[in-house]
């Protein structure tokens, strides 16, 4: 006869036990698939014979090990009712039920859509079910839960904007996808998810629900992973939607998916821009970004710029962010440009969308949002600092990209109508930069005007009253950006885009010379502590989606 308390201890034991040795078990599978062994009878005996739990589990696991060999101990147990063992999927958010990755389903037939400034209604996107299945009460109460979270929100003169044939409505959507090789490389981040909720194609089907049901015009998702990159643009291709897609440089698998509803835009110009830069410390990682310069079919005078990019991770290197920052306005700067003025360069509008892995009020928000920032003297993470202080000079100046954000030669052919203008960056995409420091182009201006090897400050004069700064130990921009969510509602309480060791926001939509009428809602952090863990049943990815609905003003044919 068992005593109770052994017993009661191997049934608490063997489940932290499978749980925790499901890993091990995953990496050997000719253990793992060994399912006529009962573990908790192997368990209990070894409770019995050992002096303590730790014991008992190691002997379990090496029972496990050397039964994969002796048939033995098969026989040993043939006498006791065989329990195989079954991979079984917990998660925090639904009391530790055992699902089926199979249970999630998605009708096909999605909406047609139009762009609206009316919030998108349509009951057949809801999560709807294989036939004779019934969802779970706690996969419908997630869902409810998510639903109740996020709505289209009219704000400023979108709750009585009239109708006019002088206003062009768009609407622009942003998610990080979370790329599923990231998620399983990094798995030891998502070991207290359900683990049915991580599977693509349960994910996939999520993702492309809510991200077709906000019907919008323009479409930016971050960690797209290549290689699934066909079979996710199949529904987007049947609503009419084109595509520009650029990978994260080097060994990356994933980047960045821009979408635009070909009945609606042509595309005038793009740019895939790169941020990694050979022989520059501060520029080595593979972040990109994807600029487009779109026009209105049925006003093509009326164009628009939009851009998304994914920023380095790493919390602690915002110096980095910052640089990145650098060449992605510089790049904005030279597509967005229309002609200069006497009150200025004239630009186009500018929506600028993605994960930017910084939380607002930072160093980078600030330089995005104010248009300014003095990085000299400050720490890596842009804060005050007594050691280690950042030098005058972020990016080198042989990149050619001022401390207005500008490229050199772009911005010496406008002012004296002379040189090719060309941008100084490499890009595996086009080579190397056309033209070097002895090119015909650069040869037009003193030789020694920029001198690439000298990282103190420069100020040289381009033309009357134009001049430009190297190693300055600060950064402007042209640009007003500001950003669609003011990241705090009216409680005082902070808004949220994903979890971080805690929740936080690092998911943005900026804009320039449009106006905002709508946003996609986004719960406060205390809200999206009933959410659990994402992925779950509801959210398709570690992010939440971010959204906003523009009135782009027309412009008259000249």
């Amino acid at each position: 006869m068992i005593p109770v308390t052994p017993l009661l201890t191997a049934i608490t034991v063997t489940r932290t036990f499978r749980r925790n040795i499901d890993v091990i078990l995953f990496h050997c599978k000719k253990v793992y698939h060994m399912t006529t062994i009962p573990l908790k009878h192997l368990l209990i005996k070894n409770l019995n014979k050992e002096a303590s739990g730790v014991e008992a589990l190691f002997s379990t696991y090496v029972d496990l090990i050397e039964s994969n060999a002796s048939e033995s101990t098969h026989r040993e147990f043939q006498k006791s009712i065989m329990e195989p063992y079954l991979k079984t999927c917990y998660g925090s958010s639904i009391n530790h039920r055992p699902c089926d990755a199979s249970t999630v389903n998605f009708k096909d037939n999605l909406m047609n859509h139009e762009c609206t400034s009316s919030p998108p209604t349509n009951p057949d996107l809801n999560l709807n079910l294989q036939e004779n299945t019934t969802p779970t009460s706690d996969i419908r109460r997630a869902l409810q839960n998510y639903k109740a979270m996020r709505s289209w929100k009219k704000v400023g003169r979108g709750r009585s904007l009239p109708s006019s044939e002088a206003n062009f409505v768009i609407r622009l959507f942003s998610y990080n996808i979370l790329a599923q090789y990231l998620l399983e490389t990094h798995s030891y981040l998502y070991k207290h998810h359900n683990q049915c909720s991580l599977e693509w194609e349960t994910r996939k089907k999520l993702l492309i629900q809510e991200i077709l049901e906000a019907q919008a015009t323009v479409i930016c998702l971050q960690e797209m992973q290549e290689d699934h990159l066909n079979e996710f643009l199949k529904p987007f291709k049947e609503h009419k939607y084109n595509h520009l897609y650029k990978k994260r440089t080097n060994d990356k698998n994933d980047g960045l998916l821009l979408m635009f509803r070909s009945d609606v835009f042509d595309l005038i110009e793009y740019e895939n821009v790169e941020f990694f830069q050979s022989g520059t410390d501060l520029l080595n990682r593979d972040n990109v970004a994807i600029i487009v310069k779109l026009s209105l079919k049925n006003s093509p005078e009326t164009q628009i710029v939009i851009a998304t990019t994914h920023l380095l991770y790493n919390p602690k290197r915002n110096d980095i962010r910052l640089g990145q920052t650098q060449i992605l306005m510089a790049e904005l700067e030279r597509i967005a440009f229309i002609k200069n003025t006497s009150r200025g360069p004239k630009y186009h509008p500018i929506i600028l969308a993605g994960d930017f892995n910084l939380q607002p009020k930072s160093g980078v928000y600030k330089f995005i949002t104010e248009g300014s920032f003095a990085y000299m003297g400050k720490s890596r993470t842009l804060e005050q600092a007594d050691h280690r202080r950042l030098s005058n000079s972020l990016i080198p100046p042989h990149l050619y990209v001022t401390d207005s954000c500008q490229h050199f030669f772009i911005l010496s052919k406008r002012l004296r109508n002379r040189g090719e203008g060309n941008v100084m960056l490499e890009n595996s995409e086009k080579g190397p930069p056309r033209g070097s420091r002895d090119s015909s182009d650069q040869n037009q201006f003193k030789r020694n005007e920029v001198d690439v090897q000298n990282r103190n400050f420069q100020k040289i004069q381009i033309s009357d009253g134009h001049h430009v700064k190297f190693g300055s130990g600060s950064l402007t921009h042209p640009f007003k950006l500001r950003s669609v969510y003011s990241h705090i509602d009216r409680n005082g309480q902070d808004e949220a885009t994903t979890h971080q060791d805690g929740w936080v926001t690092v998911d943005y939509i900026f804009f320039s010379e449009v106006e905002l009428i709508e946003q996609y809602t986004l719960p406060t952090q205390k809200q999206c502590k009933a959410l659990a863990t994402i992925p779950n049943h509801a959210i398709g990815s570690d992010h939440l989606s971010i959204g906003a609905t523009f009135i782009l003003r027309k412009k008259l044919r000249q």
